[in-house]
């Protein structure tokens, strides 16, 4: 079960696997995320105006309007830690590289989250 429904994604192991895709992407787009609220906030545009501008674009998505709002208040509430995150960045990073399977954005991600 991932979320509200039901997948059949084959033998075991594969469910772990989308896991840690679907977690790997979570945790580049959050980095960008992060960046681009401090990127606003450096040249002078309202943090609220992003995040409004965000939610009606092509890129909404539930995880900005759920983590946004905090995020630009500096609330950091843990939901998932960081810790964890950098994990699955990790075990995705290695499951790429036995399937010589480039992962750059991840990558970077990763080692942002290393330093947390």
């Amino acid at each position: 079960v991932m979320g509200k429904a039901k997948f059949f994604l084959g033998e075991a192991g594969k469910g772990a696997q989308m896991k840690l895709v679907v977690n790997m992407i979570m945790g580049s787009m959050m980095a960008s995320f992060a960046e681009g609220i401090v990127l606003a906030e450096e040249i002078g545009l309202e943090k609220e105006d992003l995040l409004e501008v965000i939610g009606l674009g092509a890129i909404n998505s539930p995880m900005y309007n759920l983590k946004g709002p905090n995020m630009i208040q500096r609330s950091y509430p843990t939901a998932f830690p960081l810790k964890h995150q950098q994990k699955d960045l990790r075990l995705a990073l290695q499951l790429g590289e036995k399937l010589a399977q480039i992962t750059p954005m991840a990558a970077a991600a990763n080692e942002l989250y290393k330093g947390v």
